[in-house]
């Protein structure tokens, strides 16, 4: 994490050094209140008055330090959250496919939300007080041994007491916050399942069962919340106890000097002060190091995914394909004792419109997927004009290879966002995917048009109204290969059929059509039709 340090030294150095300042001003105002007191004992009105003002101001400078320090630490705190939880999410966005599914969505959602927070919080702030209050620790500790080394002396023994039973929290607060982290995901992936399934839980009337499990989910966040709140009073009150002790013991061996006169009554009150605030130094860090050293496995687990540079597929070469794709002796399972492709061989020739069908669980999915890049772990090899599929440049396959899913993602913006995503394009193409996807036969009917709004995941559109807009976006790019993965099954017989042929008329067009069964009167358009079985090709 020291990265984030690093890029905003100004802002962090700024904070310490006001932090610093503003904790060395405690110690002196102790020495100024030492003399002040021993003014008044020795009954010196004007020495007394001229310190007061030089305290006076000593007072307004702690308190403009403390009220400078607060901005610079909740500015640095801010904008060190904000890159930590952009760059977790650009590490998120980078993994493939396969690496993605490997955790619950919500469990994504719930380390760019809360566990940023907690990592934060557990860092900036530890920090800029360990650094400022061990500073300010030796300050005073000269201090000390300047005005009587024997009383430095016992308030160091005094105080190093008091840091002993809270540095043993250290492994308790590293489970609790790992624990905190995993409980809070596991409500996260609860609640999006109750919020995902909205529709079916109301249609089946099963809303208390799915209640309970988010009920329990719940509890178990509040029982460990329970805990940790109970660990952080055991380890204030421990500080605290130990901080009341040093006091006693000081105040009774500096007294007992006082009265011998071995020192005045404004030393006595001048080390009473000191030893508060050195205790007080030393009771932060035991508070603070078990939080510092107990973040360590949140801030591990967020930076190993965005320092995860694991691409399976780092090819430079450039996708395209100007000849053939190619595959042979192709081989995949996602269990090692379960194969679903075995030994396929095909290919597929530029500009060529092939239907690939099969019943349900013959691989045809599972072949998309690693013709577009989404798992590397397979047997054999996928060539696109010769290159195998690992030599080429990860991010051309995808301007190269465009896939229609039979389920659609839509995203809760306009219709415009939805086709163009982000990009740029002139309105003469808009135009032009609205009219080949079919999207202006339903564009009169949401309010707004192309600026109307899709609501979340297309609630406001037809079935059949997202699958031509997830063409059109294919559309508006000029793709090279498209490959309809059940594509327009959503859509009524005749538009499909309509686009499926405005797709199979197109000669610059190489499409790879994955359906249950080849639609009436297209049989004979297709240059070839091939029947996957068993995770093979007949």
């Amino acid at each position: 994490m020291l990265r984030y340090f690093k890029k905003h030294m100004v802002l962090a150095s700024a904070a310490l050094l006001l932090r610093i300042l503003t904790q060395l001003l405690t110690p002196l105002s102790a020495v100024l209140e030492q003399r002040l007191i021993d003014l008044i004992v020795s009954g010196n009105i004007s020495g007394f008055l001229r310190f007061l003002w030089i305290a006076s101001i000593g007072v307004l400078a702690i308190a403009m330090g403390y009220f400078l320090n607060g901005i610079a630490e909740k500015w640095f705190t801010a904008v060190f959250w904000e890159n930590l939880r952009n760059d977790l999410y650009d590490g998120i966005m980078k993994r493939s496919a396969a690496r993605f599914a490997e955790k619950d969505t919500a469990v994504y959602m719930s380390y760019v939300d809360s566990a940023v927070g907690t990592v934060v919080q557990n860092l900036t702030r530890p920090v800029f007080f360990l650094i400022s209050y061990g500073v300010s620790a030796l300050a005073v500790l000269g201090i000390m041994i300047w005005y009587s080394p024997l009383l430095a002396v016992l308030s160091v023994l005094c105080g190093g007491l008091s840091m002993i039973l809270p540095l043993l929290f250290n492994q308790t607060f590293a489970k609790l916050l790992t624990e905190q982290r995993e409980l809070s995901a596991a409500m996260s992936v609860q609640l999006k399942e109750s919020l995902g399934g909205h529709e079916v839980i109301a249609s089946y009337g099963v809303s208390p069962h799915l209640r309970s499990r988010f009920i329990k989910a719940s509890a178990d966040v509040a029982r460990l919340d329970k805990k940790m709140g109970v660990a952080v009073a055991e380890l204030e009150n421990t500080g605290q106890f130990m901080d009341w002790l040093a006091w006693v013991v000081t105040f009774f061996a500096a007294g007992t000097m006082a009265v011998r006169g071995e020192i005045t009554v404004g030393t006595l009150v001048l080390f009473i002060t000191l030893l508060g605030f050195f205790s007080s130094c030393l009771t932060i860090y035991a508070e603070m190091l078990p939080l510092l050293l107990g973040n360590r496995k949140n801030s591990r687990l967020l930076l190993d995914i965005i320092d995860d540079n694991r691409n399976e597929f780092t090819g430079t070469a450039p996708a395209r394909l100007e000849n053939a794709l190619e595959i042979r002796g192709l081989s995949f399972r996602y269990k090692e004792e379960v194969p679903v492709i075995e030994n396929l061989s095909m290919t597929i020739r530029k500009n060529e419109k092939v239907a690939l069908t099969g019943q349900s669980g013959c691989g045809k999915s599972t072949l998309i997927r690693l013709l577009t890049g989404s798992y590397a772990d397979y047997r054999g090899a996928i060539c696109y004009d010769g290159a195998e599929l690992h030599d080429i440049d990860p991010e051309g396959l995808r301007k190269l290879v465009t896939v229609i899913h039979q389920n659609t993602f839509i995203f809760n913006d306009t219709l415009r966002f939805n086709i163009c995503l982000g990009e740029n394009f002139t309105e003469e193409a808009l135009a032009r995917a609205v009219r080949l996807s079919g999207v202006e036969r339903f564009l009169s009917n949401i309010p707004g048009g192309l600026d109307g709004d899709c609501g979340e995941n297309g609630s406001k559109l037809s079935g059949g109204e997202r699958q031509r807009i997830a063409l059109a976006r294919a559309l508006i790019r000029d793709v090279n290969v498209l490959v309809l993965d059940e594509g327009v099954s959503a859509i009524d017989v005749a538009a499909a059929n309509e686009i499926e042929q405005e797709l199979l008329d197109r000669k610059d067009l190489t499409l790879l059509t994955v359906t249950h069964r080849i639609r009436d009167g297209l049989t004979q358009q297709y240059d070839r039709i091939i029947t996957m079985e068993d995770g093979t090709v007949r």
